[in-house]
């Protein structure tokens, strides 16, 4: 034995968690990026403004790609982490069955 042991229903059972996971920043990302445009010309025409702003746009609209992107992601592990519990399930359903013949039943 390898001292490695997995939960495959338990592992399912959270996998389904990361739907709400990528809702959840997808959301957070759409209002932020509804804010950043709305907030486009908040500092003004002026040097001050643009100077601002050339030092605020770039990192808030990466930030916002990032949460774009993370909503994805999560949902992605939520995909990967179910494919390896019902991978689990089924090797057990597998070594079940092997043993079960070998005993003769």
């Amino acid at each position: 034995m390898s001292g490695f042991e997995a939960d495959a229903d338990r592992l399912d059972a959270g996998a389904k968690d990361f739907d709400g996971h990528a809702g959840r920043a997808g959301r957070i990302a759409a209002e932020l990026a509804r804010a950043l445009a709305d907030a486009s010309a908040a500092w003004g025409d002026d040097a001050v403004g643009r100077s601002f702003a050339a030092g605020h746009v770039r990192p808030a609209n990466e930030t916002a790609e990032g949460i774009r992107a993370l909503a994805g992601q999560l949902s992605e592990l939520g995909t990967s982490f179910a494919e390896a519990a019902r991978r689990y399930s089924s090797g057990e359903d597998a070594a079940r069955r092997s043993i079960a013949d070998a005993a003769g039943g």
